[in-house]
């Protein structure tokens, strides 16, 4: 039997988007308004693999309580949609991976500001699933959110491919016994590929698959 992909997920920040400043502007904004300094530039970009509830607990130091009121402030508070942009060449692949794989999202977002985002980004009904920090107990690099993806797309883990652009996402790929394709120009050991452009993807998937034949 062959041994092929079946399943290609992605995270959002930093693969399908490029949301760095957006979403440290609106990390900035939301921690302002309940009284705190504005936190260091530093300190904001630190924040960018976290999902929002660790985000704001390292901004703040506070305790989970006063963390969780916070949180709760974050999921209708206005989030600079104009920051946002879609890196070139993303819908155009997706929507080429998508006659051969099932595609999907697995991101540390609260659904609330996907579905903003995805609405002003034209990026609505593009794909399959998407699981959501709401959707697990447990988060990257925690395995479950691959799982429950792979879960929803009734496919094995070991069909999938997981795109991303930090430890955690390499870390949630390998727990969940997932392929892992490192998106950016950083060096990681133990990806199975890394890709600087987002056409590149297709191509690489195709290596990962004449490898698993291989294995």
């Amino acid at each position: 039997m062959r041994k092929m992909i079946k399943v290609v997920l992605f995270d959002i920040d930093g693969v399908l988007l490029d949301s760095l400043e957006g979403n440290t502007r609106f990390l900035e904004d939301l921690i302002v308004s309940f009284g705190y300094k504005k936190p260091p530039r530093e300190k904001l970009l630190k924040t960018f693999y976290m999902s929002m509830f660790d985000a704001i607990k390292l901004l703040t130091n506070e305790t989970d309580d006063r963390v969780k009121e916070i949180w709760d402030r974050g999921h209708t508070f206005q989030y600079p949609l104009e920051l946002v942009k879609v890196p070139e060449h993303t819908v155009e692949v997706v929507n080429q991976l998508k006659r051969s794989y099932k595609v999907g999202i697995v991101t540390s977002r609260i659904k609330a500001r996907m579905d903003k985002v995805f609405a002003a980004t034209k990026m609505t009904g593009l794909f399959k699933i998407i699981v959501t920090y709401e959707d697990t107990k447990k988060h990257k690099p925690h395995p479950e959110p691959l799982l429950l993806a792979a879960k929803k797309l009734n496919a094995k883990p070991s069909d999938a491919v997981y795109i991303g652009d930090s430890e955690y996402d390499l870390a949630a790929a390998r727990s969940a016994g997932m392929k892992f394709i490192f998106y950016s120009k950083k060096r990681m050991k133990g990806a199975d590929a890394r890709l600087e452009a987002f056409k590149e993807i297709p191509g690489a998937i195709e290596q990962i698959n004449k490898q698993k034949q291989k294995d």
